[in-house]
């Protein structure tokens, strides 16, 4: 349709112009040759002196113009009777047969009924004498077409090239301007069709296709958005359910378990009491006492994990707190041979619960020095750097173990799961440590890096202005 409006147009200007440059060179070619006319009249007048006829004189005069400007002419005087006398004829066309009779009522006027057959015009001019003679002077002209036949298929042919190369710059132009945002724009519609959401669409192209894209980049972002934030939620709402499944059985156990193991526990320091008990036997009480209490701390880990922490949000240093921690744990079996670091500001304040942020990087510092014990570092370290994000503080928990392996990452923090073997740990405690920190309005995640080891990042309100 394109080309079709663009062929048709250039062809339509072309020769409406043609058309329009004919019609103007007619009209000017008319009013040239009645100029001359109506000027010859006018010399030829000189013929006509004190009523006489001078016929020398007007042929002469009528020659020299026919010679000149290549017309014809004749004159006509109507007598008395009404009827035309031929006074002079000049030129090749003069006396010839399709030539109409001129009108006994003298006057200025333009024949072209010969003009389609003969390409003749006609044009009559009264002669002005001083007697009673009308006197009528013929032009007989050969019309100078603006045209022909030629130049016509000449300007189709230029018209149909224009308009080609408009057709051809037109479709580039198209194509570069509209189709092809709008095939790249229809490509991340399908795309987004199919699931896929990091989509963007280029914003080139004509101001509308720019606006179009842009809106379809904000709303893909819009709904990137929502998709994090129910998959966010999904997440909650799985471990909220998980929360209650274990707070149930948690209470059940406590309940069933929690009795009788109490009571173990007080037998069993009944008996180590006895002076007189055997060093075999007293070797297996403490065996017993040992495990009862492992299981009691697994019934309290249970306990929680599933019942809602309390909490008393407070300003308080961040590096002091990771400080009494370090010191706390230096002491502390488990991080035997392990270099325990802090850095940051000490004025950075955190707006949360002290206690509920100790009992966090005590776990994450505990699982770090075991990561680092374990890896193949010559000086194991771990870490603690706390520093200023926007409105929160950052607590980074960083160790030079082996790390997180990829497959592991996933499932970091889901109930129970352990990389730990049988009877070292009941995987509860970044279970327990994100849901205390989700409790204090924060986060708890484990991040990418480069350098060898883990890091985990504790994020808590901070206290504003901080500094």
């Amino acid at each position: 349709m394109l080309a079709i409006v663009l062929v048709m147009a250039v062809a339509s200007l072309s020769f409406t112009a043609e058309w329009l440059g004919q019609r103007r060179h007619d009209q000017q070619e008319v009013e040239r040759l009645q100029t001359h006319a109506r000027g010859l009249a006018v010399l030829a007048s000189r013929s006509f002196r004190g009523g006489d006829f001078q016929p020398e004189a007007l042929d002469e005069l009528l020659h020299d113009s026919a010679a000149q400007l290549g017309v014809s002419y004749e004159v006509h005087r109507v007598r008395g009777d009404g009827e035309l006398e031929v006074l002079a004829s000049v030129g090749v066309h003069a006396g010839f047969e399709a030539l109409p009779t001129p009108a006994t009522e003298l006057g200025s006027r333009v024949d072209d009924e010969l003009l389609d057959r003969y390409q003749l015009l006609l044009i009559d001019e009264p002669i002005p004498t001083r007697d009673s003679q009308r006197v009528n002077l013929r032009m007989i002209a050969e019309h100078s077409p603006w045209a022909s036949r030629h130049d016509w298929r000449e300007t189709l042919i230029v018209a149909g090239g224009v308009g080609l190369l408009l057709l051809v710059l037109g479709g580039l132009l198209l194509e570069l301007q509209v189709l092809r945002p709008m095939r790249a724009l229809e490509l991340a519609v399908a795309r987004v069709a199919k699931g896929e959401l990091d989509v963007e669409a280029p914003t080139d192209g004509p101001a509308e296709l720019a606006e179009l894209a842009l809106a379809f980049n904000n709303m893909i972002t819009a709904l990137r958005e929502h998709q994090s934030t129910l998959a966010s939620q999904g997440e909650r709402l799985q471990r909220s359910e998980r929360l209650a499944a274990i707070g149930r059985l948690a209470a059940g156990v406590a309940h069933e378990v929690g009795n009788p193991l109490a009571a173990i526990v007080g037998y069993t320091e009944l008996l180590l009491d006895e002076p007189a008990l055997a060093d075999d036997d007293r070797d297996l009480l403490e065996r017993v006492q040992a495990q009862t209490q492992r299981i009691q701390a697994i019934v309290g880990q249970l306990l929680d994990y599933s019942k809602p922490a309390k909490k008393q949000t407070v300003a308080f240093s961040a590096v002091a707190r990771a400080q009494e921690v370090v010191s706390l744990l230096r002491a502390d079996p488990r991080c035997g041979g392990v270099a325990l670091e802090v850095a940051g500001d000490p004025e950075l304040e955190a707006l949360a619960d002290p206690g509920l942020v100790e009992q966090i990087l005590i776990n994450l510092v505990l699982n770090g020095a075991r990561a680092a014990a374990e890896g193949e570092a010559d000086e194991p370290r771990v870490r603690i750097r706390v520093r200023e994000l926007g409105t929160e503080l950052a607590i980074d928990v960083r160790d030079n173990g082996k790390g997180v392996p990829d497959d592991v990452r996933p499932r970091l923090f889901e109930p129970f799961f352990t990389t730990r073997g049988p009877g070292q740990g009941t995987g509860l405690g970044l279970a327990v440590s994100q849901g205390l920190a989700e409790s204090m309005d924060g986060s708890l995640e484990h991040l990418d890096s480069a350098d060898p080891g883990a890091v985990f990042r504790l994020r808590v309100p901070a206290q504003g202005p901080t500094r």
